[in-house]
């Protein structure tokens, strides 16, 4: 729908170029209806666009948008008599023509020729507008705070407000500077354009970030894997719904178990996100792995910001352990029953370097927590050798089930 509001926008546009190109009062009838009437088509895609966000702004599955609508009898009320009116406006301006033509010097003080309304027809666009800026802007209103990302809720918040500058202005410079007299149309299509293109912009990135969330969908039939728990020499069952803590030995290719790990989670229907830094052994091990999504942390950022062009990433501050506390939460909060989470946290180490042990030690508490549901698998890293014994042992409490991975192999050292 978004798509096609903004083709529609481009052929209004197309009749602006026209118009300026043959600078004859005989094309202004067509100019007039073709692109007014192409405006008005925007406008019920855009409240279309906000009734199926308000209904189900985190998808719909296989239901219609119509069967949905059809449902909410006072909502489609709504939307029925405004699409009417919308299409009473555009049969009227078919038939009747209320406008005249006449040639006015424009703002670069070349003669072009223009379009004027009569008043009861800019009263029509403008009772248009009005609805335009309380009905779909309130959808929109309500939708967002039914989300709970609340980034995708900010974009949820500023959609109705772009939508509705675009609607004042195409009725401030084709209406009202038109009927008296003067051309400056350019400056609001490209004040139009602009906003449409931000509209765009926004919301390819609540997409996306809504998108990652978004479970395993099997596209076909797939054979289960289990390469961790078999070179760990444990049944299958042992993972799920566990966490794990992973000492490993940079010497070593202990991001080789981390593939594996992900690997069995993901071939058995889990969708597995990983806490890593770009570059990173992990990240380089996995970024091979389908299927796996990452929150990148960097201190480059300072809120969750989706990756240009990689819709399975996300940048995270790291610095900020309430943000990547809030993200875990998310991540488990968004996986309904019967789908499971597998978490990759990487690393433990370098939290406690760059945080100090206390703040790492209750974040983790706060994590097993969070993930201690039954639903939620997780593999946690810490380097060995990295901290004295004290925070070895402090760290090791918080985990029922320990693994070593070092010259020796991969190895379960306490499991309960």
């Amino acid at each position: 729908m978004l798509l096609a509001v903004h083709v529609l926008f481009m052929g209004v546009v197309v009749f602006e170029f026209l118009r300026t190109a043959f600078l004859s009062l005989n094309f202004i009838t067509t100019y007039t209806i073709g692109g007014t009437t192409l405006i008005l088509a925007d406008v019920v895609l855009l409240t279309l666009l906000a009734v199926t966000v308000y209904i189900v702004p985190s998808g719909i599955g296989n239901r219609t948008v119509i069967r949905l609508l059809a449902e909410k009898k006072g909502l489609l009320a709504l939307f029925g008599a405004y699409t009417a009116f919308i299409v009473y406006a555009g049969a009227y301006l078919i038939v009747e023509e209320p406008f005249t033509s006449k040639t006015v010097s424009s703002v670069t003080s070349a003669a072009v020729p223009i379009t004027v309304f009569t008043n009861y027809y800019l009263v029509l666009l403008l009772v248009v507008l009005a609805v335009f800026i309380l009905f779909p802007s309130s959808l929109l209103v309500l939708a967002a705070r039914k989300v709970k990302d609340p980034s995708v809720g900010r974009v949820l918040n500023i959609l109705p407000v772009i939508w509705s500058g675009i609607g004042v202005d195409l009725l401030f410079f084709n209406g009202y500077l038109l009927s008296s007299n003067f051309d400056a149309t350019p400056f609001g299509y490209l004040i139009a354009s602009v906003a449409f293109g931000v509209s765009a912009l926004v919301f390819r990135r609540a997409s996306l970030l809504t998108a990652f969330f978004e479970p395993v969908r099997p596209t076909g039939k797939t054979t289960a894997e289990f390469p961790f728990t078999e070179r760990l020499g444990v049944p299958a069952t042992f993972l799920p719904g566990r966490s794990l803590l992973l000492e490993t030995d940079p010497s070593v290719p202990y991001e080789q178990a981390v593939t594996d790990y992900a690997r069995q989670s993901i071939s058995n229907t889990h969708t597995v996100y990983v806490f890593t830094a770009k570059g990173s052994p992990v990240f380089n091990a996995l970024q091979k792995t389908p299927g796996v999504r990452f929150y990148i942390m960097s201190a480059k950022v300072s809120y969750p910001k989706p990756e240009e062009n990689e819709p399975s990433q996300i940048l995270i501050p790291s610095n900020d352990q309430a943000v990547i506390l809030d993200l875990i939460d998310k991540t488990v909060a968004a996986a309904t029953a019967p789908a499971q989470v597998a978490i990759v946290f990487d690393s433990i180490s370098d939290m406690v370097l760059s945080a100090g042990f206390e703040a790492t030690y209750k974040f983790m508490k706060q994590v097993n927590e969070t993930t201690g549901n039954g639903r939620t698998s997780a593999l946690f890293l810490m380097t060995l050798g990295a901290h004295d014994e004290k925070v070895v042992s402090f760290v090791r409490s918080l985990f029922p089930t320990q693994l070593v991975d070092d010259a020796s192999g991969l190895r379960v050292t306490r499991s309960q």
